[in-house]
């Protein structure tokens, strides 16, 4: 604080630089910038006892120069310049008290002559010239009223000679004039609070991501983070562009040479590519929504936006953490501002690592979640129905355009009367050895390939007669599996039971002697014709010998419907450990194959029975209690001791273990045989 006031300050300047009524001018040739260097100098001398700040402070008095000797543009390459001092009163917001402050800042702004031209044209003096202002920081403003309203002072009140030009009265008394910095202005105030709040936001927005690279997160966080932090880095991109404008009004450097133009265009740049990369992908999710194709290169583009901004934000978190440690060291304020564009070069770069991630498998997972939940609003057989229609789709047109097909007929068709129209009619069809799958486009019911229809029209003519004959129409056979996807024929059946989360293998049966084996599966001889499902938890090398059919796939599906997530996967781990522990042992002293459907559905039912509220923590701790009972209970299916070794295929082929439904709810599994069902 000093002793003396604004105004006394004030008076002191004004008789030292002025004189009278005159515009004074201090003239500099071509030649002379040396002079103009040492008057800076004075003016910002380097700290005592500070010399990491040396050179910081060599670098202020640069800029200034440069601007200040720039504006000689004007005048014939000679310097036309004058010094005069804004001080401001940090402590007060009432202008007549500010002049008596004694608490204030001094900021020393050159005077520039641009022109010189009075009232009537006459060039005799500089009462009414044109003049350009070069604050302390190099920023150059064009006339004074662009200096009141542009200027970088703290917030106070400032007190300044009238046009920066010291002028006295009759009585020597030094004429000035006071006025609110923009920073304590309402707008400054505003954007202020909206830097803060983006910079928050924005950093907390942040975490999601990452902790969703790590584990899952439910949806509306997921969605909530999203909008703040594409809000926050929205807002960081605009202010930044408009920092870089303000920064070319007022002659200051924008090149990427300078340090604080270089973290305004990676705000711009990195947030223009960013919100362009977050776009792309909502885009690619909303088409698949709508049952639209995504191609390849349209893949292909989404990745590439994804991966540049991941380089460009990576780019602007090192620049802004590097930024602000260069800013601690040279004693300078971190602003909001500052905070807020690093904050949003997290955001981006976390939202874009997590996309990439997804971006290769997002159009598979989009579809599934989608058929999956409008799976979820069935019933029972209507489920049944939709699930044999989805295996058909996919067998024949593979999986990216059936998911395709299947989803246009989903938001094409919602009525959940045709699963049951076709559940109705199904064995009629089965006669004629026509499937029935998803149209193209939502247009329906696709009969082997071929004929296209409605489920009501084709219910109506199939059970009662009425309407044309649109069994006839089908001449073509069973269509042959699409040879173009990974995953075709049974392997590729929906996919919407929360444990299976990643593709279903399939291994091919072959003939091998007498006996019908499954290759690399079964040690003996399989019962099923038809090729075989594998869990793909279960397809290890050890544990890969257990399969489940089709029918008992479907019914794994209403268990996984009563068990959450976390608790259905370790009902998967812990069959696999059992099957790997016991299998061996069971089969020679049962002689018949226990499959994994039955291994699966007794664990998750002795667990629903048992232990339904216990967590997965709790049942990893007894989880050798549990594989104890399920073992007790395959052993007690021997019947009557019988240590006869099984060899006859004809015998095997008689009896399987499978679900037994009661009104299309799972009871239990058993011997079914063409007689009837035991346990």
């Amino acid at each position: 604080m000093s002793s003396k006031s604004i105004r006394e300050v004030q008076q002191s300047f004004a008789e030292s630089l002025g004189f009278g009524n005159e515009t004074i001018w201090d003239l500099l040739s071509n030649r002379q910038s040396e002079i103009l260097k040492k008057k800076i100098r004075t003016l910002i001398p380097d700290p005592e006892k500070n010399d990491k700040q040396c050179a910081v402070f060599a670098r202020i008095r640069q800029t200034l120069f440069d601007a200040v000797w720039e504006q000689r543009k004007y005048t014939n390459r000679q310097s036309l310049t004058s010094i005069f001092y804004v001080l401001v009163a940090t402590d007060e917001t009432n202008h007549n008290r500010a002049m008596n402050s004694t608490k204030w800042s001094c900021h020393p702004v050159f005077r520039t002559r641009r022109c010189v031209s009075d009232i009537n044209g006459r060039c005799n003096n500089s009462v009414d010239c044109c003049m350009i202002y070069v604050d302390e920081n190099g920023r150059v403003y064009q006339n004074w009223e662009s200096y009141l309203d542009n200027n970088e002072l703290p917030e106070g009140i400032m007190v300044a000679p009238r046009r920066g030009v010291y002028n006295l009265t009759s009585n020597g008394s030094v004429i000035l004039q006071s006025r609110q910095t923009p920073a304590a202005g309402a707008a400054r105030q505003v954007l202020g609070a909206l830097d803060t709040a983006s910079a928050v936001g924005g950093l907390g927005a942040t975490a999601v991501p990452v902790i969703g690279l790590m584990c899952t997160v439910a949806a509306p966080i997921v969605l909530t983070a999203s909008i703040v932090g594409l809000a926050c880095a929205g807002y960081s991109t605009i202010r930044a562009g408009a920092q870089l404008v303000d920064r070319s009004q007022h002659e200051q450097s924008i090149n990427l040479t300078d340090r604080t133009a270089r973290g305004q265009w990676l705000g711009v740049v990195g947030g223009v590519v960013g919100l362009g990369a977050s776009g792309a992908t909502t885009a690619a999710t909303a088409a698949t929504n709508a049952g639209r194709r995504v191609g390849t290169v349209a893949q292909w583009t989404v990745n590439g936006m994804n991966i540049s901004s991941i380089a460009m934000s990576a780019t602007g978190i090192s620049n802004g953490i590097i930024d602000l440690l260069l800013k601690h060291d040279d004693g300078d304020d971190i602003s909001a501002l500052d905070v807020l564009q690093l904050s949003a070069s997290l955001f981006l770069f976390t939202h874009s690592l997590y996309n990439f991630q997804l971006a290769s498998s997002i159009i598979d997972d989009t579809s599934n979640e989608r058929i999956g939940s409008y799976r979820k609003t069935l019933s029972n057989r209507q489920r049944r129905m939709f699930d044999k229609m989805v295996k058909e789709t996919t067998r024949i047109k593979g999986v990216r355009q059936a998911n395709v097909d299947i989803i246009r007929n989903v938001n094409d068709i919602p009525s959940r009367q045709q699963f049951n129209d076709l559940y109705k009619i199904n064995t009629k069809l089965k006669e004629r050895d026509i499937i029935p799958s998803f149209a193209a486009k939502g247009k329906g019911v696709l009969l082997n390939g071929q004929v296209v229809t409605n489920a009501a029209d084709l219910r109506a003519n199939v059970q009662h007669n009425i309407g044309p004959d649109i069994i006839a129409r089908v001449t073509n056979p069973k269509p042959e599996t699409f040879q173009g996807s990974r995953t075709s024929g049974n392997n590729a059946a929906f996919r919407s039971s929360r444990f299976l989360n990643g593709p279903i293998r399939m291994r091919q049966r072959k003939t091998n002697g007498e006996n019908d084996c499954c290759e690399g599966l079964l040690p003996t001889c399989e019962l099923a014709a038809e090729a075989v499902l594998v869990l793909p938890e279960l397809c290890d090398e050890k544990s890969g010998e257990s399969i489940i059919s089709e029918e008992s796939y479907n019914t794994l599906l209403l268990l996984s419907d009563k068990l959450d997530d976390d608790t259905m996967h370790f009902v998967v781990q812990l069959t696999a450990t059992f099957l790997k522990r016991y299998r061996n042992g069971l089969h020679e002293k049962l002689q018949f194959y226990i499959s994994t459907e039955s291994v699966l559905y007794r664990i998750g039912t002795h667990i629903l029975d048992n232990y339904r509220s216990f967590t997965v923590e709790k049942l990893e701790e007894i989880e050798d209690k549990i594989m104890d009972a399920i073992y007790e209970y395959f052993i007690s299916l021997n019947p009557n001791n019988y240590r006869g070794r099984l060899n006859s295929f004809t015998v095997l082929s008689a009896y399987r273990l499978s679900p037994v439904l009661e009104d299309g709810n799972l009871i239990q599994f058993g011997f079914r045989n063409q007689h009837g069902i035991s346990e």
